[in-house]
């Protein structure tokens, strides 16, 4: 994995000129040590039963409790994922965004004293034919463009990557790692605000605007 180190708003943006917009992808991380692994793996979280016997369950009942929120009533198994992993529901699924803006407000987003962000770029990863295969018939990890069923996917540029075993962190070496230093976190926090980069634009919502309104407000700013 090559990795670079970001410690001014010159560097980022000299860095992403290097990548492809039509190509490469995003994900900001809070914490550079953060491997990348859908929440669906995480060792935090302790399921009742058996990780794949509980994902399917939990999609089972977020579609059946949540479907007067759904965007529509004849959802994908596509489209539902992509729905409940916007909405915290552990899935099989990681977010990445085609702006890399939007992936630097995520990695700086909440405070953390003394350790470094980062920022992950996949490069050249196809995008997989969800004609052709349901959620659970993927076999390797690959990209996954959403239709824009809900504002967040739209305002974030937002798309995925599936995988079929979320357990495993994933890693390619057609990855690379770009370490936002601990010192530039907040800097880079404002500087994205005056680009339009916030809460508010990217979570379009009372709650994300709220949130934005504190921070604008708050010592924190």
């Amino acid at each position: 994995m090559n990795q670079r180190i970001i410690s001014t708003f010159e560097q980022f943006h000299e860095t992403v000129q290097d990548y492809d917009p039509n190509r490469d992808v995003f994900r900001g991380v809070l914490r550079d040590s953060y491997d990348l692994i859908p929440k669906l793996g995480r060792k935090e979280i302790q399921f009742l039963s058996d990780t794949f016997v509980v994902e399917k369950e939990m999609l089972r009942l977020f579609k059946n409790y949540g479907h007067p929120y759904l965007p529509g009533v004849n959802l994908t198994d596509w489209e539902l994922l992509a729905v409940a992993q916007h909405h915290g529901l552990p899935t099989r699924l990681l977010d990445w965004s085609r702006n890399p803006l939007v992936a630097a407000y995520f990695a700086v987003e909440k405070e953390i004293k003394t350790e470094d962000s980062a920022i992950y770029v996949l490069r050249d990863q196809i995008f997989i034919d969800t004609e052709l295969y349901k959620p659970f018939e993927v076999k390797e990890v690959s990209k996954f463009l959403p239709s824009h069923i809900t504002p967040r996917i739209t305002a974030q540029s937002g798309l995925f990557t599936i995988h079929p075993d979320p357990r495993v962190p994933f890693s390619c070496s057609s990855l690379d790692k770009l370490v936002i230093v601990n010192s530039f976190r907040a800097k880079l926090k404002k500087m994205l605000y005056r680009y339009g980069v916030h809460r508010a634009a990217l979570f379009p919502s009372l709650d994300g605007l709220a949130t934005h309104i504190e921070w604008l407000k708050t010592a924190s700013h």
